[in-house]
């Protein structure tokens, strides 16, 4: 018999929480210093931990809409871990059972367009720095904000604060 990888728990939420707040504040430190596009994978990588985190407390409910075995076992077995080619169909199934994160999730995906291909025509939305910046704030604010609404237990209160004031030093 296989065993599982992972002990998926209120643990693991946990830390997928943390996880996400401090890829929150790495993300706009980077900023800082100038490294836009690593910026924009950690704020990615901010939104696939909170995603995990989501899925977890929603096993139940999101393998109710599984198509079949297979899908269901694929939920069960790796959709913790939020693979970026399901991503969206993950966020698409957290809308189902009435967490919307879409919008967040297509903000997230153009950040790791960017990452990876800068102001590149065709392969970024971006070209501009300040579009960019934009787009990170917004899932800045928006991964705070359900962090609060459905973890606020698990909310590390001085990461979160350190956020806040680093997201004020650009909304100046």
């Amino acid at each position: 018999m296989e065993k599982d990888l992972y002990k998926v728990n209120d643990e693991y939420v946990e830390a997928r929480v943390i996880e996400s707040l401090s890829d929150l504040l790495i993300s706009l430190n980077l900023w800082k210093e100038g490294y836009t596009r690593n910026s924009a994978g950690k704020a990615f990588n901010a939104v696939k931990a909170l995603l995990s985190a989501l899925i977890v407390v929603n096993e139940d409910k999101i393998l109710n809409l599984a198509k079949d075995e297979k899908e269901k076992e694929w939920i069960k077995r790796k959709a913790h871990v939020v693979p970026t080619h399901s991503i969206y169909a993950l966020a698409q199934m957290l809308k189902d059972v009435g967490i919307d994160v879409v919008d967040l999730v297509n903000y997230a995906l153009d950040l790791r367009d960017y990452q990876y291909n800068g102001f590149e025509a065709g392969f970024s939305k971006y070209s501009r720095k300040e579009d960019v910046l934009k787009d990170l704030l917004t899932v800045v604010k928006e991964t705070k904000k359900v962090i609060s609404a459905y973890f606020p237990k698990f909310e590390e209160k001085g990461i979160s604060e350190k956020v806040d004031d680093l997201v004020k030093e650009f909304v100046k």
